[in-house]
Order: C-alpha cells, then sequence, then structure tokens
C-alpha cells in the first residue's frame, strides 16, 4: 500500500523528509526548517475524545452466560505481541484510544459491537488477533485465509 507522499511546507515544490518537532507540518532540507522558524509555529491543538454514550449493563440471566471464558496462553499473547502487522496498527492513535475506551468501560460488549459495525481497522486488528491466536507460528493471516479458502499458499 502507497503512501500519500507529503509535499513540503514551506517550498511546496519539493516532498518532505521531515517533520517540525513543534507544529509537526513537512519541510524538505535545512534551509525551508529555518525559513520556517523565522515565524513561531504551535503545536497542533490535540485531537478531542469521541463522545460516546455506553448504555448500562443489564443483568444477563444464569441460563445465557457462558459456561467458560476462553483465556489466551502465553504463547499465543506472545505471538500477538511479536506481529509486525499488530505493532503497526497500533501506532494508529484512534485505535489505541479505542482499545482503552472498550477496556475501561463498564458495558465493554456493546462498545465491541459498535466497533465491530462502525471501525473498518478495529474489524481488521480484531481479524488479525484472531488469525495469530489460531495459526501455526510463521504462518501469516493471508496464508491462513488462503488455506482455509482451499487455495494453499503458493510461494
Amino acid at each position: 500500500m502507497d503512501k500519500m507522499k507529503k509535499i513540503c511546507f514551506v517550498c511546496n515544490t519539493n516532498e518532505s523528509k521531515y517533520k517540525c518537532p513543534t507544529c509537526t507540518q513537512p519541510y524538505c532540507s535545512l534551509v525551508c526548517y529555518k525559513k520556517h522558524k523565522e515565524t513561531p509555529c504551535e503545536k497542533p491543538a490535540p485531537i478531542p475524545e469521541p463522545e460516546i454514550t455506553v448504555p448500562p449493563v443489564q443483568q444477563i440471566p444464569d441460563y445465557l452466560k457462558e459456561e467458560s471464558v476462553a483465556l489466551l496462553d502465553k504463547e499465543q499473547l506472545s505471538r500477538i505481541a511479536q506481529s509486525g502487522v499488530i505493532k503497526d496498527m497500533l501506532k494508529n492513535e484512534g485505535l489505541r484510544r479505542l482499545i482503552k475506551l472498550i477496556d475501561s468501560s463498564e458495558n465493554p460488549e456493546y462498545l465491541l459491537d459498535k466497533a465491530r459495525t462502525d471501525n473498518k481497522l478495529f474489524v481488521e486488528f480484531s481479524e488479525e488477533i484472531l488469525a495469530i491466536i489460531q495459526r501455526d507460528p510463521g504462518v501469516t493471516g493471508r496464508e491462513q485465509v488462503l488455506e482455509a479458502m482451499g487455495m494453499g499458499s503458493n510461494t
């Protein structure tokens, strides 16, 4: 997936290679950086937290409760922690905020369902986690999907 190349904020000509440490505007060279610093810049305003109304938790009748809770073993947790794909996804601040919001919620099931229907990145993240914990070590999520489709991995 090609990333969109950013153009220097100062000269509007060259591809940027750097970001201003204060305001994060892209620039291409020391000359452009010095020109940018001739006028004071400010840190960008923080992204406001999304407002989500979470309904109160309703009591679940005993007959609907699951009998056992599936916990991950150390080997599965290790594979998740070592996944480059997961590490890349977690660079997204919005995804990290959503995970923290779900984790700290009084009604995480509601927020999980909402995230699974409204947030494409969260769906991809969840599917990658599930693929990691259900596959043999060293097999990629793509290889697992191809194998499940009966197409095998043609490498």
